[in-house]
């Protein structure tokens, strides 16, 4: 019986928690539903990531932690022979065996996906997702530094998705076909949210979803993304651009962001919380939020931009 990927992963994950070389972080977790917007979340909190180095500390040391050969947390040094990733193993876990796709060549985390990013990604969904096992997967990539991201390498991440959780995302395109946005369709959003967030379902079939069809996708969701930062331009004029983009088998996300954190709760916010994952470090924090889920669509506003569903993209005003 041939290897398969996700026996490598499992082994070299294996591996690097026994030696020490991965270190797990302990985490509790609880399901909570915002009782305005319909939004479920999971709760994370995990206190000893204080003391993982933030982005201002990984600028500072001006290291790039993926030009080093780290064999034990390299699951794959040519991923499917394309000679463009590596996949490796997070260091420092919250969940169990969640990888890292870096770009071999050193590229930035500032720039856009491209089609074979996109659909490499779809490919590493394909081969780890199980419908018989209800094993799911979140592919994501934070883009700038307003979008959450620690590392200045390009590189996406790939998690686990919680059993029997649904996004937002996936309610918005349950029962919905493929369709590439154009001036007549927009991307779907969910009018409950405060922020924004475009989503398109992709297509059942995966032969039918191809490298071009992800990246007409992707452009059409980025050029409303950006619009957000074109029309901000007179008021902040020294704002970055920062976007999260999500993906799994069934939709494509993006969410342009404006901050990492938030200024009323000590929390930050990368990709992840956007599908409703949502990772705390302080234990005040994880109590407000257990005790008022619907302060999290607020802190998501104030690090993303107000929602503008039923807004035409040539119609949208801040």
């Amino acid at each position: 019986m041939s290897v398969t990927l996700r026996d490598q992963i499992a082994e070299k994950y294996a591996k690097g928690i026994k030696s020490g070389e991965v270190h797990f972080t302990q985490s509790a977790s609880k399901k909570v539903k915002d009782p305005e917007s319909g939004l479920q979340y999971v709760v994370s909190l995990a206190p000893s990531l204080l003391k993982k180095p933030e982005r201002a500390e990984a600028e500072a040391s001006k290291r790039d932690p993926f030009a080093e050969p780290e064999p034990e947390l390299t699951v794959n040094e040519d991923l499917y022979g394309l000679g463009k990733y590596k996949l490796l193993l997070n260091k420092f876990p919250v969940v169990a065996e969640h990888l890292l796709l870096v770009t071999r060549e050193y590229k930035l985390q500032t720039a856009p996906l491209d089609p074979q990013d996109l659909l490499t990604s779809y490919r590493l969904l394909q081969d780890l997702d199980d419908e018989d096992e209800q094993l799911r997967h979140l592919v994501f990539y934070n883009c700038g530094k307003t979008s959450g991201s620690s590392q200045d390498h390009k590189h996406l991440q790939l998690l686990k998705w919680p059993q029997n959780f649904v996004a937002f995302q996936d309610r918005l395109c349950n029962g919905k076909d493929h369709f590439i946005p154009d001036q007549r369709s927009e991307p779907l959003q969910d009018k409950k949210l405060s922020f924004a967030h475009f989503v398109v379902p992709l297509p059942e079939e995966p032969e039918a979803v191809t490298e071009d069809l992800l990246a007409m996708t992707f452009v059409s969701l980025l050029q409303r993304t950006l619009t957000f930062f074109q029309d901000w331009t007179n008021e902040r004029p020294n704002m970055e651009t920062g976007y999260n983009v999500l993906m799994t088998r069934q939709w494509l996300c993006l969410v342009p962001r404006s901050h990492t954190k938030s200024s009323e709760l000590d929390i930050g916010f990368n990709a992840t919380g956007y599908a409703g994952l949502v990772l705390v470090k302080h234990e005040e924090v994880w109590e407000k939020i257990l005790q008022e889920p619907q302060v999290v669509n607020r802190l998501m506003l104030e690090c993303g931009f107000p929602n503008t569903s039923g807004v035409k993209a040539t119609e949208y005003h801040y």
